[in-house]
């Protein structure tokens, strides 16, 4: 036989006697460290360390290497179902020895993840599953593993994250993240790392953390650096201990691994999926169009991560019967944008459809002041002075009700004489004051109109339109509120005041609100932009996005007018969308702080 073809059979008579060895060795002998000996069987271990040349180890095989990593994986999936905390150390083990594999490789430079398997991932996700259900990982600081040669405590770093250490509550492996029904796009990236959800409970400790949710939810990839040392006793290789590294995989793109240089796993799309389902949101919307009055407390105006000076705010209103993650993809596709997130941060705004709109809008600007007060009170972070809106439908109109000056315009459609010779509490007049009174918010400097019905949508007027707005309840402190202006303030009232409209009867064309807001004037200073929907029609047959016409969507003075082949609900998911918000917001950075260097 050729020395060729027998050294191949006797690797795979070696590697057939390995994997005996390593299964039956503890049946046979307990307590046995079938580990080191099979090591040593795999030359990765000598038999005396001594023999090792420091810089030159002792023979280390890829292919073995691996099959070590899974024969320990497969043992740990059999402890972790039976309940035994020792699934840990096995997932620590396997992934250590992915590790040494792919250190074998030699690899060098920025590699194409895709030639390397993907055991080093799953194992370190697994053992960080299993690790956080036995009580074994504070991701704050540490982790615990039981090794070969004792207690080993795995240090955890956090590398380029606005979050701070103490916000790193809980670890969920990505992939156990549920659907996102607003999403309709994917935004993953193959990489090195375990995918991972960072969970942070809101205390409530600070003013600033009012404008974060109840729960935080943000991504992470977990990058292992493990020490050799006590698996495999290779000289020459780091004794500094382990380190378990956390990565902001929005800011980190490549990262060091076993020699190499890999790009960085990023899942986008599982932190959002369980913030949705974290907070109802489906069923907020339906509640908060039909039943507004449940909801109503609950508005809400959040920052996706912790309020970063210096960086603009864009500010997402979502439509009628929907939600903020109804931004899902357009959200994602930004802060997967190249400079995205060194500029710019999310803000959404949460409200209940089913009030009369111009209430809504009252509502967002209280909270817009709010973050203003609490984030910027000497007005001069240039990032919050230069705050941008983007609306959807309906959320385009209370947008626009931010940068318009309302006069007497509004209160002139909703009764007969001032509003300051009203019978009533000053609480009511205040509330009144609030709704039908204001000016331009100075810090908007930029708005963003999505399939917005400046003359309101056809759905409005149709029948289904109609008995809709019949389902809808009205808000029981208006209600109270009309029922107590009428009975001490006989005839003030106009009817279409004293009617309590619904937003879908405001959205109603030839409305006499909407002929109003036409006419409010815009604050100069602000730049506005209109994105209209054409339902897939070639432009000269377009009507419309099949729930807002042209005609309503488009906006005189308006900077840019881009009309998409889209319907009105997939507006927010469409790519020339996403690609025509960044051009927006590229030009408003230049027009900001100036056009950025080589440009």
């Amino acid at each position: 036989m050729e020395p060729g073809k027998l050294r191949g059979l006797m690797d795979r008579v070696r590697n057939t006697i390995i994997v005996l060895v390593a299964i039956c060795g503890p049946l046979i002998i307990p307590g046995w460290n079938c580990g080191r000996v099979f090591a040593q069987m795999l030359d990765l271990v000598p038999a005396s360390p001594a023999t090792s040349v420091e810089g030159n180890p002792t023979r280390l095989h890829e292919v073995q290497a691996f099959d070590r990593s899974r024969i320990a994986h497969r043992e740990a999936k059999r402890l972790e179902k039976a309940g035994s905390p020792v699934c840990v150390d096995r997932y620590y083990e396997a992934t250590v020895f992915a590790y040494a594999a792919i250190l074998a490789t030699g690899t060098t430079g920025v590699t194409d993840w895709n030639q390397i398997p993907d055991d080093y991932n799953i194992s370190l996700a697994d053992c960080l599953r299993a690790a956080g259900t036995f009580g074994r990982l504070d991701p704050r600081s540490h982790l615990q593993i039981n090794g070969p040669a004792g207690p080993i405590v795995v240090r955890v770093i956090h590398r380029g994250f606005v979050w701070s250490p103490e916000d790193f509550e809980g670890l969920i492996d990505a992939r156990s993240a549920p659907k996102n029904p607003a999403q309709h796009r994917s935004y993953q990236r193959v990489g090195a790392g375990a995918a991972q959800v960072s969970v942070r409970s809101n205390r409530n400790l600070t003013s600033a953390d009012r404008f974060l949710p109840p729960r935080s939810f943000f991504p992470a990839t977990a990058i292992l650096h493990p020490d050799l040392g006590p698996w495999i006793g290779l000289a020459g290789t780091p004794r500094g201990g382990d380190l378990l590294e956390l990565h902001d995989p929005l800011r980190t793109t490549c990262v060091e691994l076993a020699g190499g240089r890999f790009p960085l796993a990023c899942n986008l799309d599982a932190s959002v999926a369980m913030a949705e389902a974290s907070v109802g949101s489906r069923r907020y919307a339906l509640v908060g169009f039909l039943n507004p009055s449940i909801e109503v407390g609950n508005t809400f105006l959040g920052t996706l991560e912790p309020y970063q000076p210096g960086k603009i705010p864009v500010v997402f209103v979502h439509g009628l019967r929907d939600n903020p993650y109804t931004f899902t993809d357009l959200v994602n596709g930004l802060r997967a944008c190249p400079g995205f997130l060194d500029h710019f941060q999310i803000v959404g705004f949460r409200y209940p459809t089913g009030i009369t709109f111009i209430r809504s809008a009252a509502m967002f600007r209280r909270c817009l002041r709010d973050m203003e007060a609490t984030f910027d009170p000497q007005h001069r972070d240039p990032g919050l002075q230069n705050t941008v809106l983007v609306g959807h439908s309906m959320g385009g109109l209370i947008s626009k009700l931010q940068i318009t000056w309302s006069g007497e315009a509004l209160w002139n459609l909703a009764a007969t004489q001032p509003l300051e010779t009203l019978v009533t509490s000053e609480s009511t007049k205040t509330f009144l004051r609030e709704i039908f009174y204001f000016e331009p918010l100075p810090f908007v400097r930029r708005v963003v109109f999505m399939g917005t019905p400046h003359d309101g949508a056809a759905l409005a007027n149709r029948a289904v339109g109609r008995v809709t707005s019949r389902l809808v309840r009205r808000a029981a402190d208006s209600l109270a509120m009309i029922d107590q202006l009428e009975r001490d303030n006989p005839g003030a009232l106009l009817p279409y005041m004293a009617d309590l409209p619904s937003s879908i009867d405001l959205l109603a064309k030839r409305g006499p609100i909407l002929k109003t807001m036409r006419q409010l004037p815009i604050n100069p200073a602000t730049t506005y932009h209109t994105i209209a929907g054409t339902a897939s029609m070639p432009d000269r047959f377009a009507r419309g996005d099949g729930v807002v016409p042209l005609s309503s969507a488009h906006s005189d003075g308006a900077a840019s007018e881009l009309w998409i082949p889209a319907t009105h609900s997939r507006i927010n998911a469409d790519p020339q969308t996403l690609q025509e918000l960044d051009r927006i917001l590229r030009v408003h950075l230049a027009e900001t702080y100036g056009p950025p260097p080589g440009r």
